[in-house]
């Protein structure tokens, strides 16, 4: 005997027991066991016992079942022996088990669809008159391709629609064909004979579990899913995966695979933070610990640590933390929706959930519970996850591991004790508290209330707005126990509300709140679960109308005030934008699909909840307003970026032509997002361009541009991401929506009026193509560097100046911060004179620096007065300051009294008339 075999046959009675009775069978074990596993050698030796998955006509029942029952023993056999020797990788063992188990339900549903075809006819789809496949999904570890070696097998079967055979003879109603197929195959894969069995099969994960039809029509899964389906049914259907059986050539079921998906994904995955599941959760979690305990006091002499599935720190456990982070923020993370655990924990890592160390403690502990797993399984083949209770099974099982039994006690209880902490806090991990608030009733009245917290100034004013707030029709509609749950928050709002420096106005932006997410149960129960949230709502709603409106438009936010800590950390755009284009990317409908709508969605999401962390770390003194708009213009950059990413690969993939991978186009930004000055809700000025000089360039980029349009500005479910102006480009709204660079040339050269060389000393590349856009810059270059008339170009630039101000008026006493003289604009005019009039010979102006520095370099080169360039400098960062502050308070005009910036005002108005002489505006 092969010294190979000598550790596996000490271990494994199954093993021993099959070479005692065939030792004709130990040269071939041990040629298989040379080379790893993997579905190709189990295809080839399928095709020894002359079996194939796409046999027609496929083997009859007796033959399927004795090819899979002899095929799998080779395959545990394999393993085994494999394994116990450390040749074979975890994914080895639960990849070819998983590989079976579909292969085994391929070919047990071949062999009995064509029996129950040829007795009463085929299935037709009434939608497009083809033969109709059974959806077969493997749910648990099969769904995640990780089934262990003794696994049953969890299967939902279903079909597409309802309908009855065309039998000759006689035929059946699609309900009772499917119910017939699914009842025969299960034997073919489970019932024990002479040569063992292959897998045992559980149906109970089925809508209704026992009791109810086996085979399910999508219809009824749907209206199952609305109005039954239950938390923990989210967590078994995460895994859920289509098992690909064919048996009729012309079928087509992708439409029905897309509708399954349509139904799967939105009642596993929420698009919400879900809150109002925290509940459900939290007792699946419960029974989790409970399962094995009851387990212990129904069988005496068991101990909880025996078994390292069920018990503490075991499979399950780690099982639950991972799943839990995918149901909870896996809707608004696509790239979360992974069935494999081992990839769904890397992914939770790479987007910040949890910690690398985490992340590989976690791995760790589930590797080797889960080769432990197996190696219990396989002494006899049994589906049992218990150690041994005596001192020579540890042993024996340590040795079969590989490990000293020192080091075997060791490793194990370090594992398990890692898991089982991690288990405990996995709620605290999310930054969630781990348990419910405990509410008490309340007893008190809004009046009681009201009286207690507020000057007696604002007490009627408040009760009136509590009244009102009860009389919405939207909280009139509640149910009974949601309205409960709304009046156990009313303490929490007014308490919030009397902590705030103008309780009235909090009192109102919190109500005004309640009444737009009252029929969102999910965010009631946050608000209740986190009342420390009610008080961060109404302390940014009190500091900025602006926020509050922000906030009541997007209760999605409120998310991210869970951790504050969180939010007032620094942004990291680069990792963002990583994790941005992975959940982009995996937003599908069907496999190769995209749902573009959701992708859209998710941007505007993902644009709103970093603009708000910016308003928070705003309202909170933490960010200047030139900061903020770095920030803002990166995170507008970045979105851009992404998003002529996505709509390029629509074009390509629409195109009735080949088109290169990355297109030859740049998006440049003008206005305040190329000076890098970008505020909250402001328009991006673009010019879109390209260098291309194939037959079908400009008809493509204009394609591209008409979608990168639509993409940026359309109003969706979630808000539009930006408002864009394209006014900018050559020739205005009569030019074309893309440009090639030789023709954006041709135009600043020959045509471009002076206005427009004003835009373009503002203009930058902001995404795209580094080539295209080095090239604009060299353009903008150039025409900057045009020796010009300097009296005719400050006739020019006043001209402008005065169409401006005429398009702006002022009727009010009060000074306009951006339009009036002295005001933020004359600065700007004055800094693009001087860029325009005199980079030719002072390069150094040429740099799209912003107008602080501008004027600074200016004063330097001796072209206005160092004073006056400080003054104005200091002047358009406090315009910039108060206007942001204005913005916050919701006022749409930025205007104060002129006595507050007359100091200001007169810097501006002395540097105009020291740099534009007599020419007065």
């Amino acid at each position: 005997m092969s010294e190979s075999l000598t550790k596996p046959l000490h271990w494994s009675n199954f093993l021993k027991r099959r070479l005692d009775a065939r030792p004709e069978l130990i040269p071939q074990l041990l040629d298989d066991i040379k080379t790893p596993l993997n579905s190709n050698r189990i295809l080839e030796w399928l095709a020894e016992l002359g079996g194939s998955p796409t046999q027609f006509p496929p083997a009859d029942a007796a033959t399927c079942r004795s090819q899979l029952r002899k095929l799998r023993a080779r395959i545990l056999c394999s393993l085994i022996v494999r394994d116990i020797n450390q040749l074979a990788s975890l994914e080895e063992v639960t990849s070819c088990m998983s590989f079976l188990a579909d292969l085994s339900v391929q070919m047990a549903y071949r062999t009995v669809m064509h029996d129950l075809v040829e007795s009463f006819g085929a299935p037709i789809d009434p939608n497009t008159g083809l033969p109709m496949e059974m959806i077969i999904l493997g749910m648990g570890k099969l769904g995640g391709q990780e089934l262990n070696v003794s696994s049953d097998i969890d299967l939902i079967m279903l079909y597409g629609d309802e309908g009855e055979t065309s039998g000759a003879r006689r035929s059946l109603s699609y309900h009772e064909f499917y119910g017939r197929l699914t009842q025969r195959m299960m034997p073919i894969i489970s019932d024990p004979d002479a040569d063992g069995f292959v897998f045992r099969t559980d149906l109970r994960l089925r809508p209704d579990g026992d009791g109810s039809p086996l085979a399910w029509s999508l219809a009824a899964l749907e209206n199952y899913l609305i109005t039954q389906g239950r938390e923990w049914e989210r967590y078994a259907w995460l895994k859920a995966r289509v098992i690909p059986v064919k048996y009729f050539e012309d079928s087509e079921p992708e439409n029905d695979l897309r509708v399954l998906e349509s139904l799967r994904k939105p009642f596993v995955y929420r698009k919400y933070f879900d809150f109002d599941a925290l509940s459900s959760l939290r007792k699946l979690r419960e029974q989790i610990s409970q399962e094995w305990h009851r387990k212990v006091n129904a069988k005496e002499g068991l101990d909880s640590s025996q078994n390292i599935k069920l018990g503490e720190g075991g499979i399950r456990e780690i099982e639950f933390i991972v799943q839990l982070i995918q149901l909870i923020r896996g809707g608004r993370m696509p790239s979360l929706q992974l069935r494999p655990l081992l990839a769904a924990l890397h992914a939770e890592q790479k987007a910040g959930l949890i910690s690398a160390e985490i992340e590989q403690n976690l791995e760790s502990a589930y590797r080797f519970l889960r080769r432990l797993e197996h190696i219990i399984q396989y002494q006899d083949d049994a589906q049992t996850h218990l150690l041994p209770a005596d001192e020579d099974g540890l042993n024996a099982i340590a040795q079969a591991v590989g490990l000293s039994r020192t080091m075997f006690d060791k490793t194990l209880a370090e594992h398990r004790q890692f898991v089982a902490q991690t288990f405990r806090n996995v709620f605290r991990l999310l930054g969630m508290q781990d348990e419910e608030e405990n509410i008490e009733e309340q007893t008190q009245d809004a009046q009681t209330l009201t009286t207690h917290l507020f000057d007696a100034t604002i007490q009627e004013q408040i009760q009136q707005r509590i009244e009102l707030l009860f009389k919405n029709h939207r909280v009139q509609q509640l149910t009974s126990s949601n309205r409960q749950r709304l009046e156990n928050l009313l303490p929490s709002l007014l308490e919030a509300a009397a902590k705030t420096k103008n309780p009235l106005l909090a009192c109102r932006h919190l109500c005004e709140l309640i009444e737009t997410i009252a029929q969102r149960s999910a965010y009631i129960a946050l608000l209740v679960e986190y009342p420390e949230i009610l008080q961060r709502v109404a302390r940014i709603m009190t500091a900025s109308p602006f926020a509050a409106q922000l906030l009541i438009k997007n209760p999605l936010l409120l998310d991210s005030l869970i951790d504050w800590r969180t939010l007032l950390q620094p942004i990291d755009l680069k990792a963002i934008a990583a994790q941005l284009h992975q959940d982009l990317s995996a937003c599908l409908i069907h496999e190769g699909e995209v749902d573009i709508e959701r992708q859209m969605n998710l941007m505007r999401d993902t644009q709103k909840i970093i603009e708000f962390q910016l308003l928070a770390q705003d309202l909170e003194g933490e960010l200047s307003v030139e900061h903020l708009a770095d920030y803002l213009s990166a995170l507008a950059d970045t979105l851009l970026e992404e998003s002529l990413y996505r709509t390029w690969e629509q074009l390509r993939k629409s195109s009735k032509y080949p088109l290169p991978a990355q297109p030859n186009f740049a998006i440049i930004a003008y206005g305040k997002l190329g000076g890098k000055e970008l505020g909250y809700s402001s328009d991006l000025d673009l010019v879109l361009i390209f260098d291309d000089n194939s037959d079908d360039a400009a008809e493509t980029y204009i394609k591209l541009g008409r979608r990168l349009s639509t993409w940026l500005s359309t109003m969706t479910s979630s808000g539009r991401m930006y408002e864009i102006d394209l006014r900018l480009r050559p020739d205005g709204d009569a030019g074309l929506l893309a440009v090639s660079i030789e023709g954006f040339a041709k135009y600043q050269h020959e045509m471009a009026w002076v206005w427009e060389h004003q835009a373009l000393t503002r203009g930058r590349f902001s995404a795209g193509s580094q080539a295209v856009g080095a090239k604009f810059e060299q353009v903008r270059q150039d025409i900057l560097l045009q020796p010009r008339d300097l009296e005719k170009l400050k006739d020019d630039i006043v001209e402008m100046r005065i169409k401006m101000r005429e398009g702006h008026p002022n009727p009010s006493d009060l000074f306009d911060l951006k339009h009036d003289a002295g005001g933020m604009v004359d600065i700007e005019f004055i800094t693009q004179y001087l860029v325009l009039g005199h980079s030719k010979d002072h390069h150094q102006l040429l740099g799209n620096l912003g107008n602080i520095a501008l004027l600074h370099i200016a004063a330097q080169a001796a072209l206005i007065p160092d004073d006056l360039a400080k003054q104005c400098a200091d002047a358009y960062r406090l315009y910039r300051k108060t206007q942001h502050e204005i913005r916050l308070q919701g006022q749409e005009k930025a205007r104060v009294s002129p006595d507050t910036m007359h100091h200001e005002i007169e810097a501006v108005k002395a540097l105009w008339r020291y740099v534009f002489a007599h020419r007065a505006y």
